[in-house]
């Protein structure tokens, strides 16, 4: 039976490994805090896991879902050689940050990535060891949302904004349709292939807000022009870029389509699971 390591059990890691247990997986992975009977191993940036090579016994697929830290993949930093060593078929979820600016036009995983963030530049440079070190598969993620993290549960914490800067669209993927990718890649392995991970349809930011409130039936926020707006260095850092991203790869080399393809359809199956 394969196995199936995951780095970062967080809001797409934990979601993973419920897909990947469902179809007979043995899967392991991190978390800040260990529960090693439920095969969770504490793992923090600066420091390893405890008995390491013990632990990836019968491991087979090792996935991280963890961003840098402190400017290097903690990972990698921590057990880089030990994983070259192993052999395992290793994946790397990444963001479409890395990609030029593409002042609004479409980008595809042969477009060139020198990023205008030192974000962006540093998850580049966390790509190229994962690839070197590993040969890893690199999954670029687009704005990842589902149940507890989307449009809804900000509109009802009453911190939803729509800023408006026009022209200024993104795309986005369900966390489901993302681990559809990861794990049918899992299934069909290309050393360092490169895939975009989003949407088909790219939209303003305000668009998904209102979306939300008419299916909650609430009022949407006030808009704020986006030079008049208050917000973090990390934010309009956000908006100083814009890109849509084209990620049609995923079904010339997956045979994959997107259970969620646009927003709308995404939020109507966030409230349905919420239901």
């Amino acid at each position: 039976m394969a196995g199936a390591f995951i780095f970062g059990l967080g809001f797409t890691g934990t979601r993973l490994a419920k897909a990947l247990r469902a179809q007979g997986w043995q899967v392991r992975g991190t978390q800040r805090h260990a529960d090693e009977a439920a095969g969770i191993y504490e793992f923090k940036a600066g420091g390893g896991i405890k008995n390491f090579a013990k632990i990836m016994d019968g491991i087979t697929h090792i996935i991280s879902t963890i961003p840098v830290i402190n400017g290097s993949d903690p990972v990698l930093a921590a057990h880089g050689t030990a994983l070259a060593e192993m052999g395992a078929w290793t994946g790397y979820i990444s963001a479409t940050s890395v990609y030029s600016e593409a002042d609004g036009g479409w980008v595809t995983e042969d477009s060139p990535t020198e990023p205008t963030s030192k974000r962006g530049a540093l998850r580049r440079q966390a790509e190229q060891d994962w690839q070197n070190l590993t040969g890893a598969e690199i999954f670029r993620a687009a704005g990842i949302y589902g149940k507890t993290r989307s449009a809804f549960d900000a509109l009802r914490a009453g911190t939803a904004r729509i800023i408006v800067k026009p022209g200024h669209r993104f795309n986005r993927i369900h966390v489901d349709d993302l681990v559809r990718i990861i794990s049918t890649a899992m299934d069909n392995p290309a050393r360092k292939r490169i895939l975009n991970c989003a949407d088909g349809t790219p939209a303003e930011s305000g668009a998904v807000i209102r979306e939300a409130a008419k299916l909650l039936g609430v009022e949407p926020p006030p808009s704020v022009n986006f030079a008049d707006a208050e917000m973090s260095a990390m934010a309009r850092s956000f908006y100083a870029t814009a890109r849509c991203v084209d990620a049609s790869k995923i079904k010339r080399e997956l045979g994959l389509d997107l259970l969620y393809p646009d927003y709308k359809a995404g939020l109507k199956a966030i409230l349905a699971e919420e239901a």
